[in-house]
């Protein structure tokens, strides 16, 4: 028989000394996206004393795994996203400094706890369980802008193929699932010219670097982000100058992402391109929602059902091009300070503490409807 949602929450509520050590270690070992050894293999080895199956380097990134845990009776796999980089702020000498202040404590806590609980169910739990661990979700991090964010190359390299629901939760401004988010592409040109000291003289490279800030200013809002530039070279007459620029191009559709990469690229003739992988934008699942809300409602949330869509790119969404999924926001009132002192300390907090708790309560439910299609409500 299916555990109650009693049994589940019950279950949550005896990991909390464990997702709250958690969540101190990941604040307490800030580490930059690919980089993150430390936190990596805490989760891994947490997993693994509640008798997941570990594989780890997965998708050919260092700090990435999958745990595996199989249940006792027959159902579908549902996949967890846990994520662990520290945001790459910029310190005193404009190098990035790590610093936990956009809820990956809390996430990875609350991963940790709602596994554990389905753990304990034991013979009693359906179907399987799969956490995966995906470097890199912050994307000005320096090697997200080289290699690409963990949940895209996850996505990318099949790691959820055989998984039937993923699911992947973040503190929020509200208790949701987000229906729609944006597309992105990051797209960086170069252009290697001479330079002159004459008049009247074309320097593509310095023609470059003037007329990138007219695109930037002159683009919908939130359709082009300037994220780098550089202008080198010899001052003397005829000597290299290179510019290089990386940029970050947004739209609501694939379509429209395509129209606004190739205009950008029309700016830049002589141009030698390159970019990153597509960033998707999210795709809403019925059935994983339903759950969700169903999970919600369980434990006492207040569940929004038509939010208004993210102003931003997610990596998730690659993983919801592939398999049934749900983005789930788990909401504070006031909402976070996000990417601020202010918000790393809201995370190691009472309130970090609260939704730690409130996001393994919100998986650990959701995932036990989604294993088991047949279960509905129950008290």
């Amino acid at each position: 028989m299916t555990p109650s949602d009693a049994e589940v929450l019950a279950a949550v509520a005896a990991r909390r000394d464990d997702a709250l050590r958690t969540v101190r270690f990941i604040h307490a070992n800030p580490e930059l996206a690919h980089e993150e050894r430390e936190c990596s293999a805490h989760l891994a080895r947490a997993l693994a004393g509640h008798g997941f199956g570990v594989e780890l380097g997965v998708a050919g990134m260092a700090t990435a795994f999958r745990a595996t845990l199989d249940g006792g009776r027959p159902g579908r796999t549902v996949g967890l996203v846990a994520v662990y980089d520290a945001v790459a702020t910029v310190g005193p000498d404009a190098e990035p400094v790590p610093m936990h202040c956009c809820g990956h404590g809390p996430i990875a806590g609350g991963v940790l706890a709602a596994a554990g609980a389905l753990a304990a169910l034991g013979d009693r739990l359906p179907g399987r369980v799969v956490v995966v661990g995906c470097p890199a979700d912050e994307i000005h991090s320096p090697r997200t802008q080289e290699l690409g964010g963990g949940k895209a190359l996850t996505a990318a390299t099949g790691v959820w193929d055989d998984i039937d629901a993923a699911l992947y939760a973040h503190p929020e401004f509200m208790d949701m699932v987000s229906l729609r988010s944006l597309w992105m592409h990051r797209q960086r040109v170069r252009i290697v010219a001479n330079r002159s000291l004459r008049t009247g003289v074309d320097q593509p490279a310095l023609d470059a670097f003037l007329v990138t800030a007219a695109i930037v200013a002159e683009s919908d809002p939130g359709r082009v982000m300037l994220e780098r530039v550089v202008l080198d070279g010899d001052v003397e007459e005829g000597t290299g100058l290179v510019f290089t620029a990386t940029f970050l191009i947004f739209a609501p559709t694939d379509e429209e992402l395509d129209e606004a990469v190739a205009a950008l690229r029309a700016h830049f003739a002589l141009g030698e391109w390159t970019e990153g992988p597509k960033v998707a934008g999210v795709r809403p699942d019925d059935g994983a929602t339903a759950a969700v809300a169903d999970a919600f409602r369980a434990a006492g949330g207040d569940f929004v059902t038509d939010p208004p869509p993210l102003p931003f790119a997610t990596d998730f969404g690659n993983i919801s091009q592939r398999v049934p999924a749900a983005l789930i926001g788990v909401g504070r009132r006031g909402g976070w300070a996000f990417h601020t002192p202010e918000g790393e300390a809201q995370f190691t907090g009472p309130e970090g503490d609260r939704i730690t708790m409130r996001i393994a309560e919100v998986l650990a439910l959701a995932a036990v409807r989604l294993a088991d299609p047949a279960a509905g409500r129950r008290s």
